[in-house]
């Protein structure tokens, strides 16, 4: 089942999520909760996640910082005493979580736009329904949300020429697609009732950790960052990597002559692409039917 549609992304959230790297975002069959897996394959990406509380007028105070790997924590909700483990963080709505949303666009909003900006490989234009389920031993210990709106928080820069190819045989002309700008960066905002808070799990080092974010007082909100990118990037002349490819560690149904790559063309040595749509755009991507 795909993620919920809907039609508004409301100003001002409790909490605002961050998804930056190499990761896959899948509805479960019902979009009542979500699980990132992270591409544990590619090379030199490093995940870090923090939490920042953000104050009018003062700095943000980190309430909570993770760098390198997450051990696995817990497992599925429900599962029976002793089944195996597959988190590696849950972020879970204490009270009443109201599943996965993702934001359709259809009511402008000052947050972010359309989801379906985002890369979404089982789309037609991508692997057209075919990309089957992420390996588990590439893409656990994964993280899991009960309760979010998903959409763009920002797009590639739209100075790059970003064409589509097969892997296979990169040099054919016409590209199969020349892409509009799409989503480097994924949000998902969480809008807590009162009373409710936002509990997160995790085990670092084999010690239960637990962070709980209680609704905020008024102009006070949490942004959680979880990137999973390399930890700097060069511009001094370093061959540029090709993440799209780096999806198919995680999806070993593709055959591969259905694999696919981004060739990007940047607008040129004295035009500066900002971080975040670099000349390799190292975007998430979503997993949706």
């Amino acid at each position: 089942m795909p993620f919920t549609a809907t039609n508004d992304l409301p100003p001002n959230p409790d909490v605002r999520i961050f998804f930056s790297g190499l990761m896959l975002i899948q509805p479960d069959g019902t979009a009542s909760s979500g699980e990132v897996f992270i591409n544990g394959r590619a090379r030199f990406h490093e995940l870090t996640i923090e939490v920042r509380e953000k104050r009018p007028g003062r700095p943000d105070l980190i309430r909570m910082r993770h760098v390198g790997d997450l051990p696995y924590a817990e497992p599925p909700l429900g599962a029976p005493v002793g089944a195996d483990l597959i988190y590696g963080m849950t972020i879970r709505v204490a009270a009443a979580p109201k599943g996965v949303r993702s934001y359709n666009g259809t009511n402008a909003s000052p947050e972010g736009q359309s989801l379906n900006l985002a890369i979404n490989l089982q789309h037609p234009q991508f692997q057209n329904g075919r990309a089957g389920q992420p390996e588990p031993l590439g893409g656990r210990p994964s993280i899991f949300l009960n309760d979010a709106v998903f959409y763009t928080a920002d797009l590639t820069d739209p100075r790059l020429t970003i064409n589509l190819r097969k892997q296979k045989d990169p040099n054919t002309v016409p590209p199969l697609a020349t892409l509009a700008p799409f989503a480097s960066l994924i949000g998902a905002n969480i809008y807590l009732d009162a009373g409710d808070l936002v509990v997160m799990r995790w085990n670092p080092n084999g010690n239960p950790r637990q962070l709980e974010l209680t609704k905020p007082e008024p102009g006070v909100s949490y942004e959680i960052y979880i990137v999973h990118d390399p930890l700097f990037e060069s511009d001094s002349g370093e061959p540029p990597h090709e993440e799209l490819g780096e999806y198919y560690h995680l999806l070993p149904d593709v055959p591969d002559t259905d694999k696919l790559r981004l060739q990007v063309i940047p607008p040129g040595p004295a035009a500066a692409v900002h971080r975040g749509s670099t000349k390799t755009p190292c975007m998430s991507c979503i997993l949706d039917p």
